[in-house]
């Protein structure tokens, strides 16, 4: 099992509920639109300061892959990266 990763991005500190579901529908977009067939059935989830990324893929390429892939459109957020890699 691995551990998460947190990464911090710049936080803006009037993120409104609406910001934080946009931001949630456009990484579930992102991925499930992906050339990359298993990062297309990754779940994606927030809380008032996360975004937090589950499921499993088989390697730990696609694991940064699905991390980096949304990266960008969490403004504000911390990344919580629980992916897990099968053996």
């Amino acid at each position: 099992m691995t551990s998460p990763q947190l990464h911090t991005l710049p936080r803006e500190t009037n993120m409104k509920p609406d910001s934080r579901n946009e931001i949630m529908r456009a990484a579930r977009e992102i991925l499930s639109n992906s050339s990359v067939r298993e990062l297309r059935f990754l779940r994606v989830d927030s809380s008032a300061s996360h975004l937090e990324l589950t499921g499993r893929v088989g390697s730990y390429y696609h694991k940064q892959l699905a991390q980096e892939t949304i990266r960008n459109i969490a403004r504000g957020m911390q990344m919580v990266n629980r992916v897990q890699v099968r053996a």
